[in-house]
């Protein structure tokens, strides 16, 4: 029976959990270790994962060190990515990385580069890849089935950044809304996966962007000081459109003030034998409009099951690239970089007021 990879987790917020689950239901990997600064999170991950207290760090370095882990998923707050993944290269150890990988393209390219240089196998975590019906409707883009790509449409919307409906009371100012922390606001943390949607459906990259962003609450309640507010320095929602290869026209809308949006995407493409919608709330879905007359005329849109094949998991694709056998369809450091890139890009072009 082949080695069990351990894995290692940086990080105990609320994303670890996904990783930690994805550990445990992987017949290739094992949890080797879990830190993180704070003890109540380190704690509270131990008890889901089941870890021992030898299996317990607070400092990410001795982890690395203490030679229980194999590799290591890499689930802090964004400006914390950069030195974390690099320790990781600087080990030979394998990393998966949330995203968006760095908080600036320099950083990206970097990385890359010492990934590169090293062979380590990698993955960043654009998880939307691994939903069924965004591999089937990449497929269907690719394989021709839609003719000519003129148009993608995206859009991805939350409402967590809203007053709360009930009380009106303000969110308070988590690390993602303080640039120094996140990079940027909704820009990344939402905007990431929808850039990384478009190059995954599509297959081609972006030639040319603009946007226009904003800030619809400038200041928030500390979290331990609710009568303490400090400024928020990043993007509440961004609208970027471009030109994707092709040429493609491609149109995005980001926001976290979306009213009784949970977590919500659409992206839609358009060429000139057919259309595909996908679509994410509570699931995943695919609806057509291909290649026949009178589903055209009559603008019928069909929903359609998802062959079971394009089913996946983040973290045993993980395991898989470790093990030399990966699909080739999850992110790499590379896409993590040319995400970045869009990133940087639109964040500039979105500083013009008139």
């Amino acid at each position: 029976m082949a080695k069990k990879h351990r894995i290692g987790i940086i990080g105990c917020g609320m994303i670890s959990g996904t990783h930690i689950r994805g550990v445990l239901e992987s017949p290739d990997l094992e949890l080797g270790a879990i830190c993180d600064m704070q003890p109540e999170k380190l704690e509270e991950k131990k008890k889901l994962s089941g870890a021992t207290d030898e299996m317990c760090f607070r400092d990410y370095i001795k982890m690395m060190d203490s030679g229980k882990v194999d590799a290591v998923s890499i689930c802090t707050p964004n400006h914390l990515h950069y030195e974390m993944a690099m320790e990781a290269v600087k080990r030979s150890l394998p990393y998966a990385l949330e995203k968006p990988v760095c908080n600036t393209e320099e950083e990206a390219a970097t990385l890359l580069d010492e990934t590169r240089k090293k062979n380590i196998p990698n993955i960043v975590c654009f998880s939307y890849r691994f939903k069924p019906a965004a591999r089937y409707a990449r497929e269907l883009t690719r394989n021709g089935a839609l003719g000519n790509i003129y148009h993608i449409n995206g859009e991805y919307y939350q409402s967590w950044g809203l007053p709360n409906p009930k009380t009106g009371a303000t969110c308070p100012l988590s690390w993602r809304f303080v640039k120094e922390l996140t990079g940027s606001g909704a820009l990344g943390d939402l905007g990431s996966h929808m850039i990384d949607l478009f190059r995954f459906i599509t297959g081609r990259e972006f030639s040319r962007i603009t946007a226009d962003s904003g800030t619809f609450i400038h200041k928030r309640p500390l979290l331990d000081d609710p009568a303490s507010e400090k400024p928020v320095d990043v993007d509440d929602y961004i609208n970027i459109i471009g030109q994707m290869e092709g040429p493609i026209a491609a149109n995005m809308s980001i926001t976290r003030y979306a009213y009784a949006r949970g977590n919500y995407q659409r992206v839609e493409v358009y060429g000139d034998n057919g259309a595909i919608r996908y679509s994410l709330e509570d699931a995943d879905a695919l609806e057509v409009n291909i290649g026949n007359e009178p589903m055209k005329e009559s603008r019928v849109w069909a929903s359609i099951p998802i062959p079971q094949r394009f089913a996946s998991s983040q973290m045993q694709s993980f395991a898989d690239i470790i093990n030399g056998r990966g699909d080739g369809l999850a992110a790499t450091i590379e896409d993590g970089w040319k995400t970045q890139r869009i990133i940087a890009k639109a964040a500039q072009t979105s500083a013009c007021t008139i």
